[in-house]
């Protein structure tokens, strides 16, 4: 989520409320330090705004209030996720079926995925929420690579997309789909915020309810 202008809660906020408290630090803080360069006086509003600003992007932005005040409308989606895939590739008669983990790194202005699995892990996502329907996106396109070498060359199912929405219950669900024309679904639940930035093998598929 970036800054939109085009929603009234993003103007008072970012265009009116923060400048106005940007330029008011900037006042008080050169009548504490009178005896500062003349520029000061002009950079440091500036600078107190950039300071807000990234206080709110990196940390405050997921606070509830921000919430109620509409100037944060996407779903708070930190953390470590751990789930299952189900494929629509079809192996000795049956769905393959895969442990994945998720983390996902979460500011304001910015998401990044990690996926692992067991053989591979994303090498390069790109990650963005979208409004389909009204209802926030998560949509996640990835690259991967494999960990280790076995009987099946890498190929493009490697590479695809991914659309994930959080429902009621707290689970992320959703669909993907790749290169290599093959699809599937996948649930996953929240662990917990802290990263591993690993794929762990103590971990088990979530349960389901």
């Amino acid at each position: 989520m970036n800054v939109d202008l085009r929603k009234s809660s993003h103007i008072w906020f970012f265009a009116a409320f923060l400048p106005v408290v940007s330029y008011g630090i900037g006042w008080e803080f050169v009548h504490v330090f009178p005896n500062l360069p003349f520029w000061v006086e002009g950079i440091s509003p500036l600078t107190a705004y950039g300071l807000l600003f990234s206080f709110f992007d990196r940390i405050a932005w997921h606070w509830k209030l921000f919430r109620l005040l509409k100037i944060v409308t996407v779903p708070d989606v930190r953390g470590r996720w751990r789930g299952e895939q189900v494929s629509s590739y079809v192996k000795d008669g049956k769905h393959v079926t895969s442990r994945v983990i998720m983390e996902i790194t979460q500011t304001f202005s910015g998401l990044h995925v990690d996926t692992y699995y067991k053989r591979w892990s994303s090498e390069v996502s790109t990650a963005q929420f979208v409004e389909i329907g009204r209802t926030p996106t998560l949509i996640t396109m990835f690259d991967a690579e494999r960990k280790v070498r076995y009987e099946e060359p890498a190929g493009n199912e490697l590479r695809g997309v991914c659309k994930l929405v959080l429902m009621p219950d707290g689970t992320l669900q959703g669909t993907y789909f790749n290169a290599a024309g093959r699809h599937g679904e996948l649930t996953l639940r929240r662990t917990g915020r802290r990263l591993a930035h690993a794929f762990d093998r103590t971990d088990n598929p979530a349960p389901q309810k």
